[in-house]
């Protein structure tokens, strides 16, 4: 079943308008999953907002590519009173409108379309996610750097991120370059809801060089909004939000793309987990510490630590030979300790053959 907690979550989806015909005609567009009655599984979307009066949208269609759902909304070409507004309600199932359900475990990417006057365009994008909160990855503090992916395409060279997780805060850093080729930096913080967050940025702006003789406060300015999804500690779909051509007419443009946080060393992969390590079993105060090193590859895909002193071995698993582990089992004495799904340079998530989360934690290299 999903949590209740993700199904009851909001999100808001905030537009201005989906045409020049129809610059005044929506606002405060509103997204929430509404929890599904006892005899389904699946919840449905619940869309609301306020409309011109005589103007309210009606649902044209609904389609689910995998994790892809677009809605599109037609609004009328005339009789519309712009001096008025009215509330209007929508409720979208995607198992009866698409013959395909949202499922529990999965992140939805889901994209609002209006179409008026014969025009199309995208006014909305958020994330929704229905997988447990329990089950998030952690992300790791420190840089993430764009990179190529089969899902978000090309790398933005150059591009990056500082993510840093702080009392269940998530502050994020955005640098690149504006059109102009300039450098810049966006920054904002949110708080996750299971594996996504959707942040807010500002950019700050006009401000001195530190070498200036005496500072002046810089302007901020309303940034792009930057939405995340985290698929491990060191990795995460971007969604990067904006107005489209910098335009105030309400239409997105939507720039997605591939967070990593990299390892900086360059030899033999298994190298970057040397040091010691503390396995903690949230059921037990009990703490077992291990000095891994002497990293060999088993083959391309696989390599092995081992503590010589506790008869211990960490094995991880690879896409391929230069990609972050996808899941690492630690055993001890040919006994399993644990296995970790959630992988992350300096942190490891798993379970313990009972079932209990553990944590594997690097306290000194």
């Amino acid at each position: 079943m999903i949590a209740r907690a993700g199904i009851l979550a909001c999100l808001w989806l905030l537009l201005a308008g989906a045409s020049a015909h129809a610059a005044n005609a929506l606002s405060d567009l509103r997204m929430t999953l509404v929890a599904p009655p006892p005899t389904r599984v699946a919840p449905d979307i619940a869309l609301s907002g306020k409309a011109a009066a005589q103007c309210a949208p009606v649902l044209d269609r609904v389609t689910l590519d995998r994790i892809d759902l677009t809605i599109e909304l037609k609004l009328p070409t005339t009789g519309c009173d712009s001096r008025r507004t009215q509330s209007f309600a929508l409720r979208v199932n995607p198992a009866q409108n698409t013959g395909m359900p949202i499922l529990p475990g999965q992140v939805y990417r889901v994209r609002v379309y209006a179409t008026a006057d014969g025009a199309t365009h995208l006014v909305a994008f958020r994330l929704i996610d229905t997988n447990s909160p329990a089950s998030a990855p952690v992300p790791e503090n420190g840089f993430w750097w764009s990179q190529a992916d089969t899902e978000t395409g090309p790398a933005s060279a150059g591009s990056g991120a500082s993510i840093e997780m702080q009392d269940g805060q998530l502050a994020v850093g955005l640098f690149g370059f504006t059109d102009t080729g300039a450098a810049t930096w966006y920054f904002g913080s949110a708080r996750p809801s299971g594996r996504i967050a959707s942040v807010s940025l500002v950019q700050l702006a006009n401000g001195d060089s530190p070498f200036a003789p005496s500072g002046s406060q810089p302007s901020a300015h309303a940034g792009p909004r930057l939405d995340l999804e985290f698929l491990s500690p060191t990795t995460a779909h971007a969604w990067l939000i904006a107005p489209e051509n910098g335009t105030e007419n309400g239409y997105l443009q939507v720039r997605a793309m591939t967070l990593a946080r990299s390892r900086f060393a360059t030899g033999p992969i298994g190298d970057t987990w040397n040091g010691q390590w503390v396995l903690v079993n949230d059921t037990n105060a009990s703490a077992r510490v291990f000095q891994f090193a002497q990293a060999s590859s088993l083959d391309a895909e696989t390599f092995r630590l081992v503590d010589a002193n506790s008869d211990a071995t960490l094995e991880c698993r690879t896409a391929s030979a230069t990609q972050q582990p996808e899941t690492c089992s630690l055993t001890a004495n040919s006994l399993p300790l644990a296995d970790f799904d959630q992988v992350g340079i300096d942190r490891l998530d798993g379970r313990d053959p009972s079932g209990n989360h553990v944590k594997l934690i690097r306290i000194a290299h």
